[in-house]
């Protein structure tokens, strides 16, 4: 595929980016030379091959989904300096 000065200003018009003439020679030869990677990868012979998640064979550890640490309201408001219903109290901030 050619990637042309035209073809870069199209795309930068969709993408809402300002790209000065200046700009336009380096930015065509960096995607065209992304672009010609691609067809390197493209030619890759992978018949055969798995698609994967990860390099490494892995499994996701379970557990058991069961309640561990119950009500603990009274433990957490021991700390508290002012305790009002169950609840943190604070003082006023907006009159």
């Amino acid at each position: 595929m050619s990637i042309t000065e035209d073809t870069i200003r199209h795309v930068a018009t969709l993408a809402r980016l300002e790209i000065s003439s200046a700009e336009l020679p380096a930015y065509t030869g960096q995607i065209a030379r992304i672009l010609g990677l691609m067809e390197q990868l493209r030619a890759i012979p992978t018949d055969g091959v798995e698609p994967m998640s990860h390099a490494v064979e892995m499994t996701i550890p379970e557990r058991l989904d069961q309640v561990v640490n119950t009500d603990q309201r009274a433990l957490l408001l021991a700390n508290a300096p002012d305790v009002e219903a169950g609840c943190f109290r604070v003082p006023k901030i907006i009159e």
